[in-house]
């Protein structure tokens, strides 16, 4: 019974109980802990691949960014 999204963190460092926000959906959560193959992590940095499991049910699909809730980047759909 796991369930988590991984990937690489880009920038930045992520800690359990950061808010988040998954984009392009706009679902807010917070990070419930960081998973490593050497077990759990108090803290994640940029280049680090991990998985992050959330505090709810949160659907995180191929492409998806997790960024700062406070502070997500830009969405667009088309670029000049």
């Amino acid at each position: 019974d796991f369930r988590g999204a991984s990937g690489r963190v880009c920038a930045g460092a992520v800690h359990p109980g950061d808010r988040v926000r998954v984009l392009p959906s706009g679902v807010e959560t917070r990070v419930a802990s960081i998973v490593t193959f050497d077990g759990t992590r108090a803290r994640a940095e940029a280049g680090d691949s991990v998985t992050l499991t959330f505090a709810d049910e949160v659907d995180v699909s191929r492409g998806d960014v997790i960024a700062a809730a406070a502070a997500p980047p830009a969405v667009a759909d088309q670029f000049e």
